[in-house]
């Protein structure tokens, strides 16, 4: 990773007052997530994130411009701003296909979904999660020992396990006995359960995510993740005892196993259809290929993002592999879930007018989920979902 410590993104091709309101609301987005380590800021305290006060301060320029009261501090930022304003009520200029319109920062004290991925778009809030964390650790590694399946086998169980209990703690890490690493792996992807996650001793994991519930301050457990939230048949969480247990680290639940999860449910669908799909090949440079007898193949990349403006500039380059490879696939997509499609009639739209990379590869087409299943093969036997070639 870079030494150079970035400040904001760097955006290119708009005005310099739309890039100026990028830079701030990324910034203070960035920098609510960062105060609290991505367990919410329902209270403030010092020292308050470096780009949050930054945030603040270039907002403050841009409602004296703007001729308005600016926030008084951090506090009244986060407090009157963050919380108690649409982000286009803000004297920002923004693209209209940022989509801000009624748009919040913070939900009930914790960020809201659209603050979590402005805050991914400054990339150094992330950097310890993608550039240098366990993650490269563990890719590294597995390219090291030849085994790029111990990436993928790894990804898989984070993804399907949010909470463990000591015995099944003590199972996960004597899985790949092996591959000593893989125990060290273990120990880092979860934590003790904090008693401010348990009720009267237990901790609570939804039933629709599948991830660990933090109590509201009435003590009460509801998913705050916006799919969950939408669901009128969403079970009820299911409980596991907190003591002696192992909690998935929150930085893993929002960058590894919630994105993991339409993945995960796209490969068995697949397979259900007759596939044998293979997950996050070559170190993740796809997020699975699907093939079936008949020799139809797919390579796929799931982005479930809440917006297409900011996923646009996510999008990589799809690797194209011979013929010869044990990966290789004759058609390339690019799947969002229905359901965001679903709640945004413009979200292709704006995706394909803001992703060089689509651009760049007209070949690769953009698809939602039920219909790249609806026009795969349908052969009858089941097949199968593996971690390796």
């Amino acid at each position: 990773m870079s030494q150079t410590q970035q400040t904001g993104p760097v955006f290119s091709g708009r005005s310099s007052a739309v890039r100026a309101g990028e830079v701030v609301l990324s910034l203070v987005a960035s920098g609510l997530v960062g105060m609290r380590g991505w367990a919410g800021v329902r209270q403030l305290q010092q020292p308050y994130h470096q780009s949050l006060q930054l945030g603040l301060d270039r907002l403050a320029a841009l409602c004296v411009r703007a001729g308005r009261e600016a926030p008084v501090g951090v506090q009244d930022l986060v407090g009157a701003w963050c919380t108690g304003q649409a982000v286009d009520a803000w004297p920002l200029e923004l693209d209209p296909d940022a989509q801000v319109q009624g748009e919040r920062l913070l939900i009930g004290g914790e960020p809201s979904e659209f603050c979590l991925e402005w805050a991914v778009a400054a990339k150094d809030v992330v950097s310890e999660v993608h550039e240098s964390s366990l993650v490269k650790h563990i890719k590294d590694t597995a390219a090291l020992l030849g085994r790029p399946e111990l990436y993928a086998r790894w990804r898989l169980f984070v993804t399907e396990h949010a909470v463990l209990g000591p015995d099944a703690f003590l199972a996960a890490k004597n899985a790949v006995l092996e591959v000593p690493q893989w125990a060290t792996w273990m120990e880092e992807s979860y934590g003790p359960v904090p008693v401010e996650l348990t009720v009267r001793g237990r901790v609570a994991v939804c039933g629709g995510c599948e991830q660990w519930i933090a109590p509201r301050s009435d003590g009460s457990v509801r998913c705050r993740v916006w799919r969950c939230g939408r669901r009128h048949d969403l079970p009820g969480p299911v409980w596991v005892e907190a003591e002696g247990a192992r909690r998935l680290e929150p930085e893993l639940v929002r960058f590894v196993a919630l994105p993991g999860h339409p993945e995960v449910d796209l490969a068995q669908r697949l397979a259900a259809r007759g596939a044998r799909v293979v997950l996050y090949p070559k170190l993740d440079a796809l997020d699975l290929v699907a093939s079936w007898p008949n020799g139809y193949s797919v390579g796929v990349d799931v982005k479930d993002w809440h917006s297409p403006y900011l996923l646009a500039r996510r999008i990589k380059t799809f690797p194209s592999w011979g013929s010869g490879d044990p990966h290789a696939y004759r058609r390339g997509y690019l799947v969002v879930p229905h359901d965001r499609l679903h709640g945004n009639r413009d979200y292709l739209k704006i995706l394909a007018r803001h992703s060089a990379a689509l651009r760049a590869q007209p070949h690769i087409e953009v698809v939602s989920d039920w219909d790249l299943v609806g026009s795969c093969p349908d052969l009858g036997p089941v097949g199968e979902v593996v971690c390796g070639p």
